[in-house]
């Protein structure tokens, strides 16, 4: 198995965009690119990554895998071992831009001429494959190590500029998603809360862009907005139908930062949920390929966790960030968020300034700060004033 090792960080990256025009008017129906397929499985190797895509049509002759430079090295070494293979890891440390590490994949992509390409890892990796695949035209199979995001599915790549602001570009959605169980119990706690705080977010994401409709003009894709809301609505129905009755503080255990020590009542160890969160986070990446953009799940909560990356010194991963935010959000506008609450002391998830350990002051710079962190993304925060946004986070997080 060969193997190549790229220092590289992505943090910014110049624009892709999708135009769709039409000579003759209003189609009858479109064509939307998603996933061909998704697969759920444990114990995912070389001979059964193989047979898998072998059977969904992938031409399998040279394979190239993309990973990270730490554990998920190690997962997609254990998933290629015997495989013959192209194995290239991204170091996260250094600083290089996105479009150096697009043109030293690219660069690989060309002399190793591969007929798929896997990226295993989570959200820098999957971007960084997803850019790459797009780029040079090849099947991008998506092998998430975490379930933190909705990128496991979708055509976006989350491009982050110098100044601290950011972006999301279209690529091209993933060929298939293979999903090993056993590598995503195995994740970090906080980033399977990541994952289920993108997801719920959708509920405020969606609130959004029908505010943006309303005062912009910008147009609503109502199956993206549907698709959108309905996974998000799906996990909060299964977590209170199963885990209602769970205390968010006594279900840690003597959790470490790989996740291999919590307690067996954890129920972010329950397959099922792991699933139906999976499940969610392909459905959401879908609705944004189908929209053509983020916007079915992002909105104020993605802006505010944007503005908390530029003022904290160490930010918290960015699913959490946009989850915490959703419950303000939500507030901000009169809508109904208990259930996103209850949802969130069950698994545990921060729901006060103090368990996300951040000032009011802080919390209230970043609100003032978000709408700047992405310029022309009509929010809620375009129309609210000081007083509102105070009570807000009282009612949100029972701030006195």
């Amino acid at each position: 198995m060969a193997s190549i090792f790229i220092v590289v960080c992505m943090i910014s990256m110049q624009g892709l965009k999708m135009e769709i025009s039409s000579s003759t008017g209003r189609p009858w129906v479109r064509e939307i690119r998603v996933p061909l397929f998704m697969h759920i499985s444990r114990g995912l190797d070389g001979n059964r990554l193989l047979t898998i895509l072998e059977h969904e049509g992938i031409d399998t002759r040279r394979p190239m895998l993309i990973s990270g430079s730490g554990i998920t090295r190690v997962i997609c070494s254990n998933i290629s071992h015997g495989m013959e293979c192209l194995s290239i890891g991204i170091d996260s440390s250094s600083n290089r831009s996105m479009d150096t590490v697009a043109g030293l994949l690219i660069r690989h992509i060309m002399e190793y001429d591969p007929t798929f390409i896997a990226g295993v890892g989570g959200g820098r990796v999957l971007d960084a494959a997803k850019y790459a695949a797009h780029t040079a035209a090849r099947p991008l199979i998506s092998i998430p190590t975490a379930l933190s995001h909705d990128g496991i599915a979708s055509p976006i790549v989350v491009a982050r500029f110098g100044d601290g602001s950011s972006d999301s570009m279209v690529t091209t959605s993933p060929a298939g998603i293979l999903l090993d169980l056993d590598i995503v119990r195995r994740a970090p706690r906080q980033t399977t809360l990541a994952g289920i705080g993108d997801l719920v977010s959708n509920l405020s994401a969606v609130q959004d862009w029908r505010l943006a409709s309303e005062h912009t003009g910008v147009k609503i894709d109502l199956l993206a907005e549907m698709l959108s809301r309905n996974a998000a609505e799906r996990f909060i129905y299964y977590v209170l139908k199963n885990h209602g009755h769970s205390n968010g503080s006594t279900i840690r255990g003597k959790s470490d930062d790989a996740g291999v020590h919590r307690s067996s009542t954890d129920p972010l160890l329950d397959d099922d949920l792991l699933v139906c969160l999976a499940e969610g986070l392909v459905q959401s990446g879908i609705a944004m390929s189908i929209a053509g953009s983020s916007r079915p799940a992002s909105g104020a909560e993605h802006l505010i966790s944007h503005a908390l990356d530029r003022i904290l010194e160490h930010p918290r991963p960015h699913g959490i960030q946009v989850g915490f935010a959703t419950v303000f959000a939500m507030a901000l506008r009169g809508s109904e968020f208990a259930d996103i609450t209850h949802v969130y002391e069950a698994l545990g998830f921060p729901t006060t300034l103090d368990s996300m350990g951040i000032s009011l002051d802080e919390f209230l710079h970043a609100v003032r700060l978000a709408p700047y962190t992405r310029k022309g993304r009509f929010t809620i925060l375009d129309i609210v004033g000081y007083d509102d946004i105070i009570n807000a986070i009282r009612l949100a997080y029972n701030v006195r």
